[in-house]
């Protein structure tokens, strides 16, 4: 190999790769010669092709593959002699040449991964939580339950339609004098005031009752998922055919055994348990946001500056082109399609962030063998496609055919796996906690600290309870 050393500062690495012409035209001929053995040409038998008609019809393609296997081979052989640890692909520069004959010269850059010596994991106290969940707490999980199974009781046909009542109807849309697609229906119900359809549609059914037919003008907002019906102005003829109104649901056995449980203290204790699953998650989530500000804390190193723009630059490609902005600072910065300047520094410390915590993580992962089996990769997946409902086998057929897509879906498997790994080595300090006391902390409101750093505190999204809404025609 004939290269000389280009740049040498902090992780940075840069080379001068010199191939000679010989060498490149010794490639090229060898691939030449594979090619007309395999070649069909009318007019010469299979290998009797020659040479400078290959060259005439293959040429710039062959000496293309000849010159990207030579620079790749010469990049990998220059690694592989210096031990490097590259953190990401080299940046290949090929130089122009003036003459066909001249030796071919490129440059390449890359960045090493830092040298981390981790903190004894041993050693760390992190406080951790358990939630006690009272028996009052668990008749408000029953109770909200029970709302949202509410059923409905039928009216007389001259009974007029409110707001929570349900309504059977059979309706047709058309925009323009024109059906669109998802736009009708029979024997469909809807409950006004629910959400899960257009508010105008909804709205529009109040005061009718059975037997009534009624045209309901109906804008299609703005934001809406189809492209086609964006802003529309759409007009719906219904036909009512029964009104019910809700009964309040009494919450006794046969209520237990209409959700799937034998009875009712079978139905409780399935609650309880549910429930204590989703608090020992949040818990453990708030044990790895104390593990993270240690880490960041216990491991100062050198941080490749390269992938920190990397990751600075995908934050600000999300941030900018937001279909939700958060505030009216957030507007004009999509609308400007550029930063303001506290924008710009939080995006910056926060990416330096994630690549400091990411490159630790990968440390351990290393050092530890951690590895996400097949079956994870499985069962991940499998979890994922249920999320599609009559699609799933399209979505882990997409996914087997899609490295980048599994290595996606590989991330969070692997970074969980490295974390609990942590987290069994730490010394967890666990402290019993109810329910309200936990939501303030969860919230970040009188949050405790890690008795290791007691400057850091938690920060999160309040816990909320969400409803699934109803696509298409519908919301």
């Amino acid at each position: 190999m004939n290269y000389k050393e280009t740049i040498n500062k902090g992780l940075k690495r840069g080379y001068e790769v010199t191939i000679k012409s010989e060498e490149f035209n010794s490639g090229v001929n060898q691939k030449t010669e594979e090619v007309r053995k395999t070649i069909k040409v009318d007019g010469f038998r299979p290998g009797k092709v020659p040479a400078s008609i290959v060259s005439q019809k293959h040429g710039d393609s062959i000496k293309a593959e000849v010159l990207n296997k030579l620079i790749n081979d010469n990049v990998f052989n220059i690694v592989q002699e210096k031990k490097f640890r590259p953190i990401a692909q080299p940046k290949v520069d090929l130089k122009e040449k003036k003459k066909e004959s001249e030796d071919t010269i490129f440059t390449f850059e890359i960045e090493l991964f830092p040298e981390i010596e981790l903190v004894n994991f041993e050693k760390l106290n992190i406080d951790a939580y358990k939630v006690k969940i009272k028996d009052k707490e668990v008749d408000q999980r029953v109770e909200l339950i029970a709302k949202n199974q509410k059923s409905f009781k039928d009216q007389p046909d001259e009974y007029k339609a409110k707001k929570e009542d349900s309504v059977r109807l059979d309706y047709e849309g058309t925009i323009d004098g024109k059906n669109f697609d998802g736009g009708k229906a029979e024997e469909q119900t809807i409950v006004i005031g629910s959400g899960q359809y257009l508010k105008d549609l909804e709205d529009g059914l109040i005061g009718l009752k059975a037997g009534d037919t009624k045209k309901i003008p109906v804008k299609f907002p703005d934001n809406y998922q189809a492209e086609d019906l964006k802003g529309a102005n759409a007009i719906f003829e219904c036909k009512i055919r029964k009104i019910g109104s809700p009964e309040e649901t009494k919450i006794d056995d046969a209520f237990a055994k209409s959700v799937g449980t034998e009875n009712l203290k079978d139905l409780k204790t399935k609650v309880k348990d549910q429930m204590q699953k989703e608090y020992d998650d949040l818990t453990k989530n708030i044990s790895k946001k104390n593990l993270f500000d240690i880490l960041e804390k216990e491991h100062k190193f050198e941080m490749p500056e390269g992938l920190i723009e990397t990751e600075f630059n995908n934050l600000q490609q999300g941030h900018l082109t937001s279909q939700n902005p958060s505030s009216d600072d957030h507007k004009k910065e999509i609308k400007d399609q550029k930063l303001s300047s506290s924008s710009e520094k939080k995006f910056k410390d926060e990416a330096a962030k994630r690549i400091q915590l990411g490159l630790v993580l990968q440390e351990v992962g290393r050092l530890n063998n951690i590895q996400v089996t097949q079956d994870e990769m499985n069962k991940a997946l499998y979890e994922y496609a249920m999320n599609f409902r009559g699609q799933e086998q399209k979505v882990i057929e997409y996914y087997k055919n899609n490295q980048d897509a599994m290595t996606q879906l590989q991330a969070p498997i692997y970074e969980s796996k490295i974390l609990d790994f942590i987290l069994e080595k730490v010394k967890l300090k666990s402290t019993d906690i109810d329910v309200d006391s936990f939501i303030k902390i969860y919230n970040g409101g009188n949050t405790e600290k890690s008795s290791s750093d007691k400057k850091k505190t938690v920060k999160k999204k309040a816990v909320k309870k969400t409803s699934t809404k109803k696509k298409a025609t519908k919301k």
